[in-house]
């Protein structure tokens, strides 16, 4: 990073650094201006200024925008001829569009190249180049139409042709630039071939690229195609050298062809004007991208194959010493064996056979577990399938820790062990190291815990289900199925609450079942009892899922319908009633006709909290009932509401 000026040295080498910088955009943009411009406009050539900024900001950060500002203006003023406001305009652009894709790559990648990695490469083609571009295109046309606008296809057609050569003069001058760092900042990767070999191959390619760009001329444009062929020792310079040679050998490439476009020579001159610097262009923006692009895949594998190797090397490195020490310590195994707390029992990997047991491990076998015994593991194990899952992750990963097994001694008594293994080599065999601990007792209060606890489990689950039962009893009415008139009177006003505040309205349907004293008297009170519970699952069923149908008493029922208006309300009321009265109702033998009276209120309408909204629902429902039944009647609005119409029968 550029260094704070607050020394006088420092403020001297800040201010060369920036003279430099400024006088290098001007020469480039003269260079390019003397050399490389076209008969026709629209045809690019290769901004180098461009790549230059570019390649600075990313390099020193923000603090090289006056050199850029000012290196753009003298440019565009004593070179390139352009009047002042005009000017400042399109100086405007070319600093401020190389600052803000230069600042974003700085930002992402901390310091280092945005060329070894795919997504570092993505972000410099983005930011770098199509970001910087665009805001250094537009400023341009800017300048161009602040004293003439040309018209919106010319406009666009210019934008596209400075957009092109800024992003050419990007790709082909910033990468060489940027490796071109302080000393110390070396390629990240090791090349794998010799000096000879880039010399020889860099030497060859720029002789190829020599000859079509300088050497060969093609009229008929027969070898066009050939220069294309160049990124193919390209890519072979980055996978065997370094992507810093690859860029290098690039720009020499690129250098070439620009040359012999502009001295009417190579394989990309033809009778069009200006067709030569195009093809340079192109062949410019496709080289670089496809070389920016593998370049990082290369990198990134590289970079991976590296790893892989340090990580190899000191693996090895971890296996050979702790070899050794295998080694050393191989002639004490027996020793630790023997002074080990707990049973230790060494057997070989191959076939089972046990070489050497402790006296803890023979106490625990009740017998004697020597070689000469020619005893193996799989006489111990309960089940050879565990035996060989054992042995199966032993040879996958070396080493076993805690294990559960069924074990047996040589008088045949079964128990639960928990192992723990480790491989070892000894005498070039590989020995498992097996420490043993009996575990019957834990295992047997274990699964004393574990039927208590499925006990307990099965009593909580019991418990919850009564629970459940006794709230759903102390809610529901048992007859009918609805909620009851204790749930009602705890759930109606945090209904009410809840949707006012949502700005919506609660219509109350009061529900009350015609001349229901007469059906208990003529037919019993169990035919009464089939009427209500027949009538409370068809209201039920006839209503939305959030509605909400409570038996109020005796033969009323209320019904809660939140958010809805009481014109809907009305009309709903008028289908539950339609719907009671043509569906007779078979309580025991009988076959019933049943009609109801409804009263219909609603809030905020006729009021607002839940005893007065019930109250203005029974009132309607009586005056319902008082006016001849089967109908409904809506309650009379408070004082000063408009009315609205009071009943509508049947």
């Amino acid at each position: 990073m550029l260094a704070s000026p607050h020394t006088s040295r420092q403020k001297v080498r800040y201010a060369l650094v920036l003279l430099s910088l400024g006088l290098l955009y001007g020469a480039c943009g003269w260079l390019i201006d003397h050399f490389f411009t076209p008969d026709n406009p629209f045809p690019f050539t290769v901004w180098l200024p461009a790549g230059l900024a570019v390649a600075a900001v990313i390099r020193w950060g923000h603090r090289v925008w006056p050199a850029l500002l000012l290196g753009a203006l003298a440019l565009q003023t004593l070179i390139l001829g352009t009047t002042l406001p005009g000017a400042l305009l399109a100086a405007l652009g070319a600093a401020v569009g190389p600052l803000l894709g230069g600042m974003q790559i700085r930002r992402h990648c901390s310091g280092r190249l945005p060329f070894y990695r795919l997504g570092d490469v993505f972000r410099f083609l983005w930011a770098g180049v199509g970001l910087s571009a665009l805001v250094s295109a537009s400023g341009s046309l800017l300048a161009q139409a602040w004293w003439h606008y040309p018209g919106a296809s010319a406009a666009l057609q210019m934008l596209c042709a400075g957009w092109l050569a800024d992003a050419a003069g990007t790709l082909f001058f910033a990468p060489p630039l940027l490796f071109l760092r302080r000393r110390g900042d070396i390629d990240p990767l090791p090349a794998r071939a010799s000096p000879l070999e880039l010399a020889s191959g860099s030497t060859a390619t720029l002789l190829a690229a020599a000859l079509l760009f300088l050497g060969l001329n093609d009229p008929h444009g027969l070898y066009t195609a050939l220069p294309y062929l160049l990124i193919i020792p390209l890519m072979w310079t980055a996978a065997r050298i370094s992507l810093r040679s690859a860029h290098w050998l690039a720009f020499g490439i690129l250098l070439l062809a620009l040359a012999g476009a502009a001295s009417g020579r190579g394989v990309f001159f033809g009778d069009t004007p200006g067709l030569a610097l195009l093809n340079a262009g192109m062949m410019v923006l496709s080289q670089s991208v496809t070389l920016l692009i593998m370049g990082a895949l290369i990198a990134e594998r590289g970079s991976a194959e590296e790893r892989l190797r340090r990580a190899n090397h000191g693996l090895e490195e971890k296996v050979a010493e702790r070899t050794a020490q295998l080694a050393e310590s191989e002639a004490r195994q027996k020793q630790l064996v023997d002074a080990a707390p707990f049973p230790l029992v060494l057997s070989r990997l191959s076939d089972g056979v046990i070489t050497y047991a402790n006296e803890r491990a023979e106490r625990m076998f009740k017998g004697r577990l020597r070689s000469t015994q020619g005893l193996t593991v799989d006489d111990f194990y309960v089940s050879t399938q565990t035996r060989d899952e054992v042995a199966a992750l032993m040879r996958d990963k070396g080493q076993l820790r805690d294990h559960e097994v069924r074990l047996q001694d040589t008088g045949g008594r079964v128990f639960w062990a928990l192992i723990s293994c480790t491989l070892v080599r000894s005498a070039g065999t590989l020995h498992v190291i097996t420490g043993i601990n009996d575990i019957s007792e834990r295992k047997r209060l274990e699964h004393s815990l574990k039927t208590a606890n499925e006990a307990l489990r099965q009593h909580l689950n019991e418990i919850e289900s009564l629970q459940s039962g006794l709230k759903e009893q102390l809610v529901r009415d048992p007859l009918t199925g609805v909620f009851n008139r204790r749930y009602l009177d705890d759930a109606l006003p945090r209904v009410l609450a809840h949707t006012l505040a949502l700005g919506k309205p609660v219509a109350l349907l009061m529900l009350d079942a015609d001349h229901f004293k007469r059906i208990n008297d003529t037919y019993g009170h169990k035919a009464g009892d089939c009427v209500l519970s027949t009538l409370g699952a068809r209201l039920r069923d006839s209503l939305r899922s959030n509605d909400m149908v409570c038996r109020y008493g005796g033969e009323e029922f209320l019904i809660v319908l939140p958010g809805m208006s009481l014109e809907h309300a009305i009309a709903k009321a008028e289908q539950l009633r339609k719907v009671v009265q043509q569906w007779p109702i078979e309580a025991l033998d009988h076959t019933l006709n049943v009609t109801v009276s409804i009263g219909v209120a609603c809030s905020p309408l006729h009021a607002e909290d839940a005893e007065s909204l019930v109250h203005a629902a029974d009132t309607a429902l009586y005056v319902a009932k008082s006016s001849g039944r089967d109908r409904l009647c809506v309650a009379e609005p408070p004082a000063g509401v408009s009315p609205h119409p009071a009943s509508l029968s049947s």
